[in-house]
């Protein structure tokens, strides 16, 4: 028998109510959209900044040193490492402790470092270095926060109500990255790098505020945390993973896709945008808005679709269609194509691109955010979240290294087209395992 139970009497999850009608769901939502705001201009400044001071050593100090590949990839390299070496072991809190407080507190946390941040780069005492450690101290807070929200949305609301709130949900995401880009470069030009990261820091407190305001499910523990239950817990949920073969297919399928997936998107793509075609920051802002616009689309286009009788090939296909979109992404920078057209023509093909390749992703990611609240119990939600996170990220830091080395070594459109191969075969791979067709 599980020792923790969940209290829903106070929690609003009538079958028949709108979804934004729910109070507890829209404060979460309005919440997030403030600081995933934030958040997006945050991390638009962070690689503007990044490859800015990148082969400046009077600015970066020991950073001077490295190519702008590489100190992308180092920065993004130290931004997943959290991920994979908290996540699991955090996740069992998320399920034994409560859920609202743990999030109010690392938004709070999240706030303090982002305007310290600012701080240290306004009175000119960061370096690369200093990034790499806030950054890291930031993406460690978001690995507890992430899956206290994630384990939270089905007990704010119904069952019928779970693929619209998800969908909702994955519209404001998308709607701040959409919005983040877009202002990013406008922002940094007005108060630089330092004011950015210090608007980051209000956006958490005031997604604080809407936590503070929430009534959530009252967790009740019957056992205390000990040493000995908490890795019993943790064990548990790993053995859970492993039993159901659906849900570890697709944990692997992940793993692989983000391998090939975000180092070309984070590292490589900026680098063509900024440096091979040298494209403004506006003009990176914007297509890195209209990709996001892409995934803003889709979502709203799930929310409108009929229920899905076989999930697996609809999410299996979209991630297909975007392992394309990654190949299609250096087409324009091959040899052939630089030497016949112009900085216009190359800013408008990637333009249509970005929003193509949106449309995929966000076509995938509602429909598997759904499978996976579905196939998990309440009780494993937060471990099972953290596992997730931690499969999901192991393979971005060698990934984002490896790629941000070899950009500086060899043409773009060698390594994307590498990965975009890459990533269509696990996909094609993912058909023929047995567990995901019964999905």
């Amino acid at each position: 028998m599980s020792d923790l139970n969940v209290n829903t009497s106070q929690v609003e999850t009538q079958e028949n109510k709108p979804v934004y009608k729910n109070k507890n769901f829209m404060l979460l939502t309005t919440g997030s959209f403030i600081s995933g705001m934030g958040d997006s201009i945050h991390g638009m400044a962070l690689t503007i900044f990044v490859m800015d001071i990148a082969g400046n050593a009077s600015i970066a100090k020991l950073g001077g040193i490295l190519g702008t590949g590489t100190a992308l990839g180092l920065v993004i390299m130290i931004s997943y490492l959290p991920s994979i070496f908290l996540g699991p072991f955090l996740g069992v809190l998320v399920d034994r402790l409560d859920r609202r407080k743990i999030m109010i507190w690392m938004d709070i946390a999240r706030g303090l470092i982002a305007v310290s941040l600012g701080y240290l780069v306004y009175s000119g005492m960061t370096s690369l270095w200093v990034l790499c450690v806030a950054t890291a101290i930031l993406v460690s807070c978001s690995v507890f926060y992430f899956p206290a929200a994630s384990a939270l949305y089905p007990n704010l609301v119904s069952d019928a109500q779970l693929l619209k709130a998800n969908s909702v949900s994955s519209f404001v995401g998308s709607t701040t990255g959409l919005i983040g880009p877009v202002i990013a470069p406008i922002i940094y030009g007005l108060f630089g790098p330092a004011g950015v990261f210090a608007i980051n820091g209000l956006t958490f407190f005031f997604s604080a505020a809407c936590e503070l305001i929430m009534v959530t499910p009252k967790v009740i523990n019957r056992t205390n945390i000990t040493v000995k239950t908490f890795f019993g817990n943790f064990v548990g949920g790993l053995k859970f993973v492993i039993a159901t073969k659906a849900l570890l297919a697709m944990l692997l399928f992940g793993l692989s896709v983000n391998f090939f997936f975000f180092p070309i998107q984070d590292v490589v793509h900026p680098i063509i945008i900024k440096k091979t075609l040298s494209l403004s920051n506006e003009n990176f802002g914007l297509i890195s808005a209209l990709f996001l616009a892409g995934i803003t689309i889709s979502a709203i286009l799930v929310g409108l679709l009929p229920k899905m009788e076989k999930k697996h090939k609809f999410m299996i296909w979209s991630m297909f269609t975007q392992a394309l979109g990654l190949m299609l992404l250096v087409v324009p920078v091959y040899p052939f194509f630089v030497d016949k057209l112009g900085m216009g023509q190359f800013f408008y093909i990637y333009c249509i691109i970005a929003v193509l390749r949106g449309l995929a992703f966000g076509l995938s990611n509602v429909p598997m955010r759904v499978v996976y609240q579905k196939l998990i119990p309440d009780e494993y939600r937060g471990r099972v979240y953290a596992l997730q996170g931690t499969f999901f990220q192991a393979a971005k830091p060698v990934g984002v290294m490896l790629v941000g080395i070899l950009i500086d070594i060899f043409p773009s459109y060698i390594i994307t087209t590498i990965a975009g191969i890459g990533m269509a075969m696990a996909c094609l791979i993912m058909f023929t395992v047995k567990g995901i067709k019964d999905i």
